[in-house]
């Protein structure tokens, strides 16, 4: 995944990617392999950059266009999470191995990620706003 908007976000902002990189703590060449799509952005950074920037996490991955300021001051709830993915879960009326097929993850993943054992990652996250329609910042607790 390309993440251009990370990179215009930043640029927005006056920043170095060597700026981002401290703010969440990580190595530059780190960060770089984000912004330019090597890798994937970690969940916890993710938030970490939304909270931030006051963006929501599907604007800054290029998932929405809305550019809407969205800030909670807020820490990470694993008990949060897995109960948001449990109610998308019901709502669709999936069983467990149904709903983790549908986002590519195994049934053992999927109970971690819903027992709040486990953070759910970023491509997790992207594959809910995808088949679901789910906004990321939702599942995240960040906005209602």
């Amino acid at each position: 995944m390309h993440l251009e908007r990370l990179k215009l976000i930043r640029i927005e902002k006056n920043l170095t990617q060597a700026n981002v990189a401290e703010i969440l703590n990580v190595k530059r060449g780190t960060y770089a392999s984000w912004e330019c799509g090597n890798d994937t952005i970690p969940t916890k950074q993710l938030y970490k950059l939304a909270e931030y920037y006051h963006k929501s996490c599907d604007y800054i991955l290029g998932l929405s266009d809305n550019n809407k300021n969205v800030f909670t001051n807020k820490e990470i709830d694993l008990q949060t999470i897995g109960e948001k993915i449990k109610k998308v879960k019901l709502t669709n009326h999936l069983s467990q191995a149904q709903f983790a097929t549908s986002i590519n993850i195994n049934q053992s993943t999927l109970w971690a990620y819903e027992k709040g054992k486990t953070l759910i990652t970023t491509t997790t996250l992207i594959e809910l706003n995808i088949v679901y329609n789910i906004e990321i910042d939702i599942i995240l607790g960040r906005k209602k």
